[in-house]
């Protein structure tokens, strides 16, 4: 595991001009050419590991008879009046040589960062697992875990009674996949989805893949499938009162079906707005994207190249960002988002994190953004990735809102409207560049 503190930043790097620079060069060049002159050819290789994995699906939706639920997304009062389908927390369990990392996918609006750090608390002292990814698919179909959909403008939405469980259910699960894990193999897909969604906010740039992760086990046959891909999942509008995890349903249905294993999903780059292309907001077109999308997922898997053995590489970094929407200041004082604000009530404690597969990270990376980036944030960051795939993982660990770029920041924007702060964009981006392993 690499240790964040020992990353040098690249915006000092890039910030360095001057004579200094200029001699310190000419030093690393003269090294080189010692270097050259005795290190004979071919440098060794990385070591590669054999890799393990374990998966589990634990369903969290809420017994209605027990508790009042009221619906995230959209707005106020939505309550809660059936289940159409289970929501899950869906988990991917790794170990590559002495290092593991667990992935776990929920179908919520948005766990926040105090959460993230209560499940991390909930698991088993006994598991060994180095570095922890918690992700919420963006669902607006489900819980309020937020606070912001209660029945009052001065009410919270978040079922507590219910959350708790919820989380201990969350922590069984990531033990279940950590104990579950079995020599496997791993393999990666790419996929195009043109025209599946659309861009609600000018300028119109998008994600427009579906990018996907599997691994096996010694037959062969799928462990986990895990789908990324940038869109609200948000087919079901504010009519619908029936707990459902939207078109994410049907991809889990159809690639469990079709291939085995279980499904994972993971919404990347969302923001901006990033919402499916429908010809109405029914479960028929739910169906309809999650299993394109599914579909899209398993073709990009023919024929891909299987590892056996790999490098496993991640780093993470804890942040301080100020909290510059006064609605969210005002929120956090009468109690209706709870979580500590620090330093006199200004800045919001949240965190990042990087993994890469193979040599130098050339395999695969990831990056995990505590919110819903826009796709032009992601596609810097991926610019400036060496991986065969990169793959987004937003609201990873947290849910700030819109990670609005700074450059288009306006002020009465919907989208900073919901928004913890302006500086989201660099401040998180620039901590995640200083983590990736670099070309340059």
């Amino acid at each position: 595991d690499l240790d964040p503190s020992s990353v040098t930043p690249v915006m000092n790097l890039q910030k360095n001009t001057g004579r200094g620079v200029i001699m310190f060069n000419h030093r690393i060049f003269f090294i080189f050419v010692l270097i050259a002159a005795v290190v004979p050819s071919g440098a060794p290789r990385a070591e590669l590991f054999p890799i393990y994995a374990g998966a589990s699906a634990r369903s969290i939706t809420p017994d209605l008879s027990e508790h009042d639920i009221y619906i995230a997304g959209f707005g106020m009062n939505r309550k809660a009046t059936g289940i159409h389908d289970e929501i899950w927390a869906r988990t991917l369990c790794l170990r590559v040589g002495s290092k593991t990392l667990a992935i776990q996918s929920v179908d919520l609006v948005g766990m926040m960062y105090p959460e993230y750090v209560s499940l991390i608390e909930r698991m088993p002292g006994e598991l060994e697992i180095d570095h922890f990814i918690l992700t919420s698919t963006h669902n607006h179909e489900g819980p309020d875990v937020v606070g912001l959909w209660g029945p009052g403008i001065f009410k919270s939405g978040v079922n507590w009674d219910w959350y708790e469980e919820a989380l201990d259910i969350m922590a069984e699960g990531v033990a279940e996949a950590y104990y579950s894990m079995e020599p496997a193999a791993l393999r990666f897909g790419h996929g195009e989805a043109p025209g599946l969604s659309r861009d609600s906010r000018e300028p119109i740039v998008m994600e427009e893949q579906v990018e996907t992760l599997q691994t096996l086990d010694s037959e062969g046959d799928p462990i986990a499938t895990m789908v990324f891909y940038s869109s609200h999942p948000e087919v079901l509008w504010d009519e619908n009162t029936l707990i459902t995890s939207d078109y994410p349903h049907y991809i889990y249905e159809m690639i469990e079906q079709v291939a085995g294993g279980t499904a994972i999903f993971v919404s990347g780059a969302l923001g901006g707005l990033i919402t499916p292309q429908t010809n109405g907001h029914t479960f028929e077109e739910a169906q309809r994207i999650g299993e394109t999308i599914a579909g899209i997922s398993l073709a990009s898997l023919e024929g891909a190249q299987v590892h056996e053995e790999t490098v496993l590489r991640f780093a993470r970094r804890r942040l301080f960002i100020p909290m510059t929407n006064p609605m969210f200041r005002l929120a956090s004082i009468v109690g209706l988002i709870e979580r500590p604000v620090y330093h006199f009530r200004r800045d919001l404690l949240t965190g990042v994190s990087i993994v890469e597969f193979g040599e130098n990270g050339s395999l695969a990376q990831m990056a995990a953004i505590p919110g819903e980036d826009f796709p032009e944030n992601w596609l810097e960051i991926k610019e400036r990735m060496v991986a065969e795939f990169r793959l987004p993982i937003c609201l990873g660990h947290d849910e700030l809102g819109y990670i609005v770029p700074i450059e288009q920041w306006t002020i009465g924007g919907y989208e900073e409207s919901m928004s913890a702060s302006y500086w989201l964009d660099p401040e998180l981006h620039n901590a995640i560049l200083d983590m990736l392993t670099l070309n340059d």
